[in-house]
């Protein structure tokens, strides 16, 4: 039975409710709420615990795994986050090494703070052509592990533990090789984690990119809200058999999540596993099409580029999820903070996120040929306005050859590695030894806040993260570089949401820093 049947069974029972939540199943004086009222319950006779899970919960993760390829998988009710925390917090702790990627989401940083572990930190190579990071090169993970000594090296009576995050894809649809990088860990004796939060959709068209839960990666977080027809919240987390934290990430799942989760999250969960055992063949069938349709039709265009595996140039991008549409002005005449309001108000489209010389659109299975085409016919008028003010002539054959100049510069770049192992990482990419020092810096009481203008060379005392995706641009402990201070300005200026500053100034440890 499915777990939306069981919760249709129990409304219709006939049982009086003389337990939580407290609407009872029938007050709402909202028709749309009171439909979701009657299968909004707790844990009773018959419909199993999440955090115990034996019945009709178990049944319906059990049929998640196997739809998405993984050993074990369970429900997370809380986000991709609570998932990334009990993973990380699971796998390592105090006198531990972790390497994680500089463009992590904030709730890396979150859980390296609470584990204690010593950081290292990889900071991927920029794409050539948008100012966004590749993927994590398999190279530099190695490196990174070699940083770390012996893993099983005796410590305090214990055996030292490494893990490995890094996230695929990225908010930009950029993947790693997670295959690689996995027989690089396993190797080290390290667990590979991948924040996989923005491609849950991914292994279910031989048209995208493969998935990192069939990569061999030993935890893989989803979030199946982000890409898939399931409700925000909702999530998974999958562990490989062998996983040799299995037992300690299970057991920090209940740690960071609720201990009332909410079945009408788990019912969407395991309705959207259901479509896709059923009919996921057929839908990414026709999703697919549309993409390649559309990228097709983008190539036309002679102002506005549109991302796509072809114009990867880092080192450690391995692939482009087509379903993650990435587009920039090229003439620079729109910021995408103004492209996207362009396609909102004129063409009643809504993006993802609008970054200072992009915007994101996130694409799935649900959208509809209607969609495809407005997004389509939108961007060929924008498209013409841009040319129509600056004629660019032949410009796409000038922009082909950047491309191909770009794309040489990867080729060049990989034969060097291919026969010097210890060439060095490209400018402002590379490996860090850190001192795990955020819990410190952010319970620090000798703080001052002052405006970020100011603020090169000082320590930093907050996560400033500027949203979405997540990734932090400071972080707690660490000194504020000049690139951080313009990208945070740069962020401002364009309007773009940003976390950690306090009235819009930047709280620092005063004693500590160099200003």
């Amino acid at each position: 039975m499915q777990l939306i049947d069981k919760l249709v069974e129990n409304r219709d029972s006939g049982v009086y409710p003389f337990h939580m939540p407290g609407h009872k199943r029938i007050c709402a004086e909202d028709d749309l709420l009171s439909g979701i009222y009657g299968i909004d319950v707790t844990e009773t006779e018959g419909l199993d615990d999440l955090h115990n899970a034996r019945g009709i919960i178990k049944e319906a993760e059990e049929r998640a795994a196997e739809c998405f390829g993984a050993d074990e998988t369970h429900f997370l009710v809380n986000g991709s986050t609570c998932g990334i925390l009990a993973a990380v917090y699971g796998s390592v702790r105090e006198g531990d090494h972790i390497v994680i990627g500089a463009n992590c989401h904030r709730s890396v940083y979150n859980a390296l703070m609470l584990s204690g572990a010593t950081p290292i930190i990889i900071t991927p190579e920029k794409e050539s052509y948008y100012d966004i990071y590749g993927g994590i090169d398999p190279a530099d993970v190695q490196k990174a592990l070699e940083k770390t000594g012996e893993i099983n090296e005796e410590d305090g009576g214990r055996k030292r533990r490494t893990a490995v995050v890094i996230t695929s894809p990225t908010y930009e649809g950029i993947t790693s090789d997670i295959e690689k990088i996995a027989g690089i860990c396993h190797e080290k004796g390290a667990v590979l984690i991948v924040d996989a939060a923005h491609g849950s959709h991914l292994g279910f068209s031989d048209k995208l990119p493969v998935s990192a839960v069939r990569s061999g990666a030993d935890i893989v977080i989803t979030g199946v809200h982000k890409t898939l027809p399931a409700m925000t919240q909702t999530a998974l987390i999958h562990i490989k058999g062998n996983c040799p934290v299995r037992e300690r990430v299970v057991k920090m799942l209940p740690v960071f999540m609720t201990s009332s989760p909410s079945y009408v999250l788990m019912a969407s969960i395991d309705q959207m596993v259901m479509m896709l055992s059923s009919r996921g063949s057929r839908m990414f069938e026709a999703y697919t099409e549309r993409l390649e349709d559309f990228y097709r039709q983008a190539e036309a265009f002679e102002a506005l580029s549109v991302l796509g595996r072809g114009k990867l140039t880092a080192a450690g991008s391995f692939d482009h999820d087509m379903g993650r549409v990435v587009v920039s002005d090229m003439t620079g005449t729109y910021s995408g903070r103004e492209l996207a309001d362009m396609l909102l108000k004129q063409y009643g489209i809504c993006v993802e996120m609008a970054a200072a010389s992009y915007v994101i659109l996130i694409t799935g299975i649900a959208d509809t040929d209607e969609g495809f085409d407005r997004l389509k016919q939108a961007l060929l008028n924008i498209d013409g306005q841009i040319s129509a003010k600056r004629p660019l002539g032949r410009s796409r054959g000038i922009i082909r050859r950047i491309y191909d100049s770009l794309v040489g510069r990867r080729i060049v770049r990989r034969m060097a590695r291919s026969f010097d192992g210890n060439m060095a990482a490209p400018e402002a990419s590379g490996i860090c030894l850190c001192d795990n020092c955020i819990k410190d810096a952010l319970f620090e009481e000798n703080r001052r806040r002052i405006p970020v203008e100011l603020a090169e060379g000082a320590i930093a005392g907050d996560l400033v993260c500027i949203y979405p995706p997540g990734a932090p641009v400071t972080i707690p402990g660490h000194a504020i570089t000049g690139p951080d201070v313009d990208r945070i300005l740069e962020a401002k200026k364009k309007g773009l949401e940003i976390t950690g500053l306090i009235d819009g100034e930047i709280g620092i440890i005063w004693e500590r820093s160099s200003i």
